[in-house]
């Protein structure tokens, strides 16, 4: 009797063993759910250069001209400047970059400013001009506007500089 018994506490210690094992070795690692940046940090992570600024409705130039897209304005030398924003322990700073143009080879390589945004991130400040924030992902960002000149609003269309 006392062989049976040893055998039998044996055979269940071999058990609960065996299904803690098959319990534990079941879980596994939780992988942590990716981190969705801020509307803060999708600003700071690219370089933005100006793809576009169309203005709704187009402006009225006379003569049967309208403007629809202010970058038909701008020179050369202005369209491939580009922008670098920072967000350091909460003071928001930017960097505009002077492109391979320059408009006066006197003009500084950069120039800085400041930015902000809003506590509902709907309106973007840029040295004390409001815009309203329309697009930010991780290659586009688009600032509005409104009441630009003759009541039509202007929608800088950034991209991700290469």
């Amino acid at each position: 009797m006392k062989k049976m018994t040893f055998k039998l506490g044996t055979y269940a210690m071999l058990a609960v063993a065996g299904i803690s094992v098959l319990a534990l070795g079941g879980c596994e690692d939780e992988t942590p759910a990716p981190k969705v940046p801020t509307t803060s940090e999708k600003i700071c992570a690219n370089q933005w250069e100006i793809a576009s600024m169309p203005i709704e409705p187009a402006l009225d130039l006379g003569g049967g001209i309208k403007l629809t897209d202010y970058m038909q304005m701008m020179q050369d030398c202005e369209k491939d400047n580009y922008l670098k924003f920072s967000d350091v322990s909460g003071v928001k700073s930017y960097i505009t970059f002077e492109g391979l143009l320059k408009c006066d080879p006197a003009d500084p390589d950069t120039t800085m400013g400041v930015w902000g945004l809003s506590a509902d991130e709907k309106t973007f400040d840029l040295d004390g001009d409001k815009f309203k924030l329309v697009l930010i992902d991780d290659n586009n960002m688009h600032v509005r506007m409104d009441s630009f000149l003759q009541n039509s609003s202007i929608t800088f269309k950034f991209k991700k500089r290469p």
